[in-house]
């Protein structure tokens, strides 16, 4: 009788059949991530997959683009534009709209959660040491100033049910920390206070806030639970920043240098380790997860 063949557990098939092993995230094939990435020298908006495949570029025209938000119906996107402008950008037929707002030089421009308004930064004074923070509707009318604090506040976030907007404010190289105002009342809340710079805000369902900091030396991802604790979900030697969630709260994308250039990487909010969805020579930036959308 013939002996069978001896199965040889080599290194490589092992480390496999361990991968194989591993629990995977699955994600929904209309969840997709928005980001930013060099083509014919300008930053672009591009789109892929939640698992780094299908990567689409989405705009062309001849300038950067910068800070950019989903629409709740997962087909739009409000990107900045270094030349002041805001655009409403069709993902599916790559369409640019550009918004006609009554005022000019707004930054950090950001769509709420119905899809109805904006929140942006902008200084009346010409100094971007004093930036406020001001909600216009989508078609230029209901232009409203909620912040009139000293300084320079910026990087506006909407709350999931769109009541408030958390925002930074800090002087300067001083500490930025991050506030809340209410949409309604304008009342402030200052939600952190120390001398080390916060920034990146990120919001999950539950309102667990992601957010970079440098409090150890070094950019990291931390998560500021809704119990009031902090938690560091990355620790790497390079830079980690501009957290996004996942629709399902379990992970974040982020960019980071760890590649040599800024790229995107997903990592579960769990102890699993990050895993590099880009690779651009020149970088990929401010990665921005969306919340799902039709079907395609």
């Amino acid at each position: 009788m013939p002996l069978k063949p001896k199965r040889i557990h080599t290194p490589l098939r092992i480390a496999v059949l361990l991968l194989l092993l591993l629990p995977l995230k699955v994600f929904s094939a209309n969840e997709k991530i928005a980001y930013l990435a060099h083509s014919k020298n300008f930053w672009q908006v591009w789109t892929m997959q939640a698992d780094g495949t299908d990567p689409q570029q989405i705009t062309h025209t001849p300038f950067d683009k910068s800070h950019i938000s989903w629409y709740p119906d997962g087909t739009h996107l409000l990107v900045n534009g270094s030349q002041g402008q805001i655009r409403k950008v069709n993902v599916q037929t790559k369409q640019e709209t550009i918004l006609e707002l009554p005022i000019k030089g707004t930054v950090d421009a950001v769509v709420s959660p119905d899809g109805l308004s904006i929140a942006f930064s902008l200084s009346v004074a010409g100094s971007i040491d004093n930036n406020h923070i001001w909600l216009v509707k989508e078609d230029g009318s209901g232009l409203k100033k909620l912040t009139a604090m000293k300084g320079l506040q910026h990087e506006p976030v909407w709350s999931r049910d769109g009541k408030a907007v958390y925002f930074l404010s800090g002087e300067g190289d001083q500490s930025h920390d991050v506030w809340r105002v209410e949409r309604a009342s304008k009342r402030i809340e200052k939600l952190t206070a120390g001398k080390l710079y916060h920034f990146d805000m990120a919001f999950a369902n539950d309102n667990a806030m992601a957010f970079s900091n440098n409090q150890t030396g070094n950019y990291e991802i931390w998560i500021k639970q809704s119990d009031g604790s902090n938690r560091q979900l990355t620790q790497h030697e390079s830079i980690d920043a501009r957290p996004s969630w996942s629709p399902d709260g379990k992970a974040i994308v982020f960019e980071s240098s760890r590649s040599g250039v800024m790229n995107i990487w997903m990592k579960p909010i769990s102890n699993s380790e990050a895993v590099q969805l880009t690779h651009e020579k020149v970088g990929a930036r401010f990665p921005v997860w969306s919340a799902g959308g039709p079907e395609e």
